[in-house]
């Protein structure tokens, strides 16, 4: 085996093998980052056109929804002129201490009605010399935040279906009430009781959204939401194969130094002139005092 250099003496520079690995390195970063941007065009594509006419189809629900849910908002007035007076006011009062208890245990379960805020701000300044390690643990919150704001972003969509059922069947139930307020064998408590959770249901049949424009704003809100989270995941990802690849770097050239060390010693000596090149001295083209 040969270990001279292949440059002739006086040769201006030499070849610089770690600024190829690095090269390689910064390849497969660029090619995992693509790899997720391709991955996120997936979801992406389709929430885009479903926000496009979201205005629109939301605002025709909200029309159908709103007629339904004025005549069961009727029925229930009339209904309870009806239990007025068949049943003392400390039983109304009790039911509706209880049903506002019970509304309340309900809220903290499911949270208050409207826009869901995301707290995730995605930063990844300061991450990219990060060990591989903790880029997996951040990549993976991300990922986690980006795969609920999703989740919600599909669940405002089903409301352009959602909400013309529910109101539908509020009115139905509103109907079946008023016949059961009918009929004498019935609780007057319970029935009151019934109406009140109807009532409430009613009045929250929107979920929140007072009016078409607050729903198209928080599914944009949700929408730019998940783009940056996507942004940061293909980011942290493309760093991340940077960092696997000089790890794997590292441990391949350690690999090679352990079991070919004459070779690489030898290498080493065929550099010792400070041109790259052959030193030509008194001692031959590896003099001692230049090595």
């Amino acid at each position: 085996m040969s270990y001279g250099t292949p440059h002739p003496p006086g040769h201006p520079g030499c070849c610089d093998t770690d600024a190829i690995d690095a090269l390689h390195c910064k390849a497969q970063g660029i090619q995992r980052r693509a790899e997720v941007t391709h991955e996120s065009l997936t979801t992406l594509e389709a929430f885009r056109t479903a926000f496009g006419t979201a205005k629109r189809d939301y605002g025709r629900a909200r029309d159908t929804a709103a007629r339904d849910a004025k005549a069961a908002e009727d029925q229930l007035k009339a209904i309870r002129e009806q239990l007025r007076c068949r049943l003392e006011e400390e039983q109304r009062d009790c039911a509706e201490r209880s049903e506002q208890k019970v509304y309340a245990r309900i809220e903290e379960c499911v949270g208050e009605p409207g826009c869901r805020e995301f707290p995730c701000d995605f930063t990844t300044e300061g991450h990219e010399d990060d060990p591989a390690a903790k880029l997996d643990g951040l990549i993976a919150h991300y990922r986690g935040e980006v795969a609920l704001a999703s989740a919600y972003f599909q669940e405002l969509q089903k409301e352009q279906t959602d909400l013309p059922q529910r109101a539908a069947r509020l009115k139905a139930d509103a109907a079946q009430l008023a016949a059961d307020t009918a009929d004498p064998n019935r609780s007057p408590l319970e029935l009151y009781v019934r109406l009140l959770v109807l009532d409430r249901q009613v009045k929250g049949v929107w979920h929140g959204f007072t009016g078409v424009q607050e729903y198209v704003d928080c599914l944009c809100r949700t929408l730019v939401y998940i783009l940056r989270g996507w942004e940061a995941v293909a980011t942290l990802e493309g760093w991340r194969a940077v960092r696997v690849c000089k790890d794997q770097g590292r441990e391949e050239q350690c690999k090679q130094l352990r079991e070919h060390t004459v070779d690489e010693v030898m290498a080493e000596v065929a550099k010792c002139s400070d041109d790259c090149g052959p030193h030509q001295g008194p001692s031959g083209p590896y003099s001692p005092k230049h090595c």
